[in-house]
């Protein structure tokens, strides 16, 4: 995996994003004779891990130059910036380092990855999934029931665990990698032979660019309502919508929820793009393929369209709550698609389970805790009826907060889901970020309409799981919102160690 500078030079001219070539202060328009042939043999944004022979990417709104020296100092062969950094780089000390500037630095970190790691997609079948809720237990439906029917081939990329081998499971970070960590994964899964990757596809990945240049054979719609609508991350349900509909431009065959609030949009978009559409949704809806619920899980499909592979029968999820049917058929949607519908695909879902995602403990007293990664109006209130449905007998308690930062219309829709479900209501850490903690309490608490909701604030949220555990009674049920398994919070800038709700209930109640 080498690339010249020519090379690179060449390739985001193709792309539309080159601008130009500067070196010692002097502008070109291709790579002077003397460094035409410069090799390029990793990657980086991230001054830290450079290395001799280098190439420097300087990302960020707030880019600080400090790093692109940094970054030369420890032997960047090449850097490129959306903007001439010669004046804080001190061309005195690195007088032959050449700037590559180029139009979108996104973009073209984007454009040279996919290029130096081979074209990696090229020799996988990618399938993506976006949605506001559902996206991570889609992905591991279908990475288990394609797995199941076609051996260990499928790699994933999801927002809890990352697998490029087909059976080990490493923590993830983002719900969609950076384009260059992307590349370089999926590059390392093709060697590792696999032939499918299944990932997640947010609607930041597209709005930032991490997914640019990466064509998908399937991509998948699950469902859409207004969430992430934030300064930070999009500034209206349009963009969020225009990000998220992106997915039908990269694709092949789009694989949409026949009941989502925007299928005639993204239908209509998709047949003008020349694009298969093949539809999922219940036996309500007018879909290709259609789900009747039963009890406990169970769930019949049928197939409604005779010109698709036909998926008729009898499944069964072991997660509970409707709303986990659709994400299951969407995956079944998916596998036959590129398998031959079998046994196989009963079985995998079945298997399925996903770290974090409505797991239940249970004590010696008959209190039951779940843990799940709800954290929006659609996912909290579909968890909270399953729970009110399943203990009726009981109070809801819910220990829940938000995340800093962002998305801070969320806060509203908490207050909404809480004031519909909970009995007791406890506001604690999410992931603060920068934001005091005690003030995005506060913005729940302000959402929150029922006067029978009993509010408790405590930031600390291992003593808040620990105070919800105190006072519950046989009959009680907990549930830990949003954080699942995740062994992190994130504070001030820092991946501050945390135990895990998981880990903490599992402790609390096996006491």
């Amino acid at each position: 995996m080498t690339m010249t500078l020519s090379e690179i030079i060449t390739v985001l001219k193709d792309a539309g994003l080159f601008k130009e070539l500067i070196v010692a202060g002097k502008w070109h328009d291709r790579a002077p004779e003397e460094l035409a042939n410069r090799t390029v043999l990793d990657l980086s944004y991230d001054s830290r891990t450079v290395k001799e022979g280098t190439l420097f990417f300087c990302k960020g709104l707030k880019f600080d130059p400090k790093y692109l020296t940094m970054a030369a100092n420890q032997g960047a062969s090449v850097a490129m910036a959306p903007a001439d950094y010669s004046a804080q780089l001190k061309i005195s000390e690195h007088p032959d380092l050449p700037q590559v500037i180029v139009t979108d630095i996104q973009k073209a970190m984007a454009t040279v990855s996919r290029v130096f790691f081979g074209f990696p997609d090229r020799n996988l079948s990618v399938i993506g999934y976006t949605g506001t809720k559902g996206k991570t237990t889609s992905v591991y439906f279908t990475r288990h029931v394609m797995a199941k029917a076609l051996g260990k081939v499928v790699a994933q990329l999801s927002s809890i665990d990352e697998c490029l081998d087909g059976e080990t499971f490493i923590p993830a970070h983002l719900t969609t990698p950076e384009s260059l960590d992307l590349f370089r994964m999926m590059k390392e899964a093709v060697d590792n032979q696999m032939k499918y990757l299944v990932m997640e596809v947010s609607s930041q990945s597209y709005k930032k660019s991490r997914v640019f240049g990466l064509p998908l054979d399937i991509g998948v719609f699950l469902n859409i309502s207004p969430d992430h609508i934030s300064p930070v991350e999009h500034p209206s349900f349009e963009d969020y919508l225009a990000c998220k509909s992106e997915i039908i431009d990269n694709c092949r065959i789009l694989v949409v929820n026949r009941e989502c609030s925007q299928y005639d949009y993204l239908a209509e978009k998709a047949h003008d793009l020349g694009k298969q559409v093949i539809s999922f949704g219940s036996d309500q809806s007018a879909a290709d393929y259609q789900y009747r619920l039963g009890e406990h899980g169970y769930f019949t499909v049928t197939t409604a369209n005779p010109a698709l592979p036909k998926l008729d029968g009898d499944f069964r999820v072991m997660m509970p709550g409707d709303f986990n049917v659709a994400n299951a058929l969407a995956a079944l949607t998916v596998a036959a698609q590129v398998a031959p519908v079998s046994e196989d695909f009963r079985a995998g879902l079945a298997e399925t389970t996903v770290p974090g995602r409505m797991e239940f403990i249970k004590d010696k007293q008959g209190v039951v805790a779940c843990v799940d990664y709800a954290h929006n109006y659609l996912s909290l209130t579909a968890s909270f009826n399953f729970m009110k449905h399943e203990f009726k007998d009981g109070r809801l308690i819910v220990v829940i907060g938000a995340a800093g930062g962002k998305a801070e219309s969320r806060r509203k829709d908490i207050g909404r889901a809480l004031s519909q479900y909970a009995d007791v209501a406890i506001l604690t850490s999410e992931d603060n970020f920068f934001e005091d903690p005690h003030q995005i309490a506060a913005d729940i608490k302000e959402n929150i309409d029922n006067p029978d909701l009993e509010v408790i604030v405590n930031v600390d949220r291992k003593a808040a799981i620990e105070q919800a555990y105190a006072m519950a009674k046989p009959g009680d049920a907990l549930f830990m919102a949003a954080k699942g398994r995740e062994t992190f919070m994130h504070e001030k800038g820092k991946d501050v160690p945390y135990q895990g709700d998981y880990q903490i209930t599992k402790q609390l109640m096996e006491k």
